[in-house]
């Protein structure tokens, strides 16, 4: 088997795994008859595959596989996929959570479906330990603020009277807001680091740590949302269902950087190359 042919039929089992774990975690909400031992083991093993496939990827191409629109969509999804086992596993009161994010991967996924499966080139200024340290605190940091949506996700659905008993078995409202604070102050950490690892990449790279291009300043945005969203909880105290409107607020404008400027770019860092 060839290094592309084991690339493929990694990645293709892992989506099918990834679209399996999803339909368990819906029929876990729908009839509250929890496969979750077994979930847990497939949404492991089809992360264990897209590890591989992108590890496969890697080797073929002889550089980080991070570069170009369908490398970065699948390398994201693998990130959440990997949070989302991460909780599953470390938070086991909380795994009917997985039943909201596993969807959102799953559209990801699709988004991944659309984009052609071109391979990259890796820029010379790309040759740094640096941009391994950036891209994996980046991904812990997506990580923690997607598990905190899916929590603030419960919280809203619970006082929209939606859903409410399918969601019965989960802690009250108020422990959920706690666990989402601090996944969102982890989250802060995280962001904290990757955009100061990115910053000495940078002046590895260009001879400047900053230098204001459109997704070093929604970086900067999502950083200072992130900081506000958690300094209204801490200091003024608002209703759980008020923190997670601020939960989800404060990923979309994360999300926004994360998946929109680098896809309305040319390159990761516009101008920057």
């Amino acid at each position: 088997m060839t290094s592309i042919d084991l690339e493929l039929a990694c990645f293709w089992t892992a989506l099918v795994g990834y679209s399996l774990a999803t339909a368990m975690a819906m029929y876990d909400l729908v009839f509250r008859r929890p496969p979750r031992r077994l979930l847990l083991a497939v949404m492991l093993v089809a992360w264990l595959l897209h590890t591989a496939a992108i590890g496969a990827r890697w080797e073929r191409l002889g550089h980080l596989p991070f570069i170009n629109t369908f490398e970065m969509l699948s390398a994201n999804v693998w990130g959440l996929m990997g949070a989302v086992v991460f909780a599953y596993w470390l938070l086991p009161r909380l795994r009917t959570v997985a039943s909201l994010l596993l969807p959102v991967v799953m559209l990801i996924t699709a988004w991944m479906l659309l984009i052609p499966k071109q391979d990259s080139m890796l820029p010379a200024t790309y040759y740094t330990v640096w941009l391994y340290i950036h891209i994996g605190f980046i991904k812990l940091f997506l990580g923690s603020a997607f598990v905190a949506l899916g929590i603030a996700g419960v919280i809203l659905l619970r006082s929209a009277g939606l859903g409410a008993n399918r969601f019965a078995r989960l802690p009250h409202d108020r422990a959920l807001d706690a666990t989402a604070y601090r996944c969102m102050a982890l989250a802060l950490v995280f962001d904290t680091l990757g955009i100061v690892s990115g910053s000495i990449w940078a002046q590895d790279a260009w001879g400047r740590y900053w230098s204001w291009d459109p997704l070093e300043v929604w970086s900067l945005v999502t950083w200072l949302s992130i900081g506000l969203m958690l300094h209204v909880r801490a200091t003024f105290r608002p209703p759980v269902q008020a923190n997670a409107l601020l939960v989800v607020a404060t990923f979309v404008i994360a999300f926004f950087t994360f998946f929109g400027i680098p896809f309305v770019s040319e390159t990761l860092h516009k101008g920057q190359i």
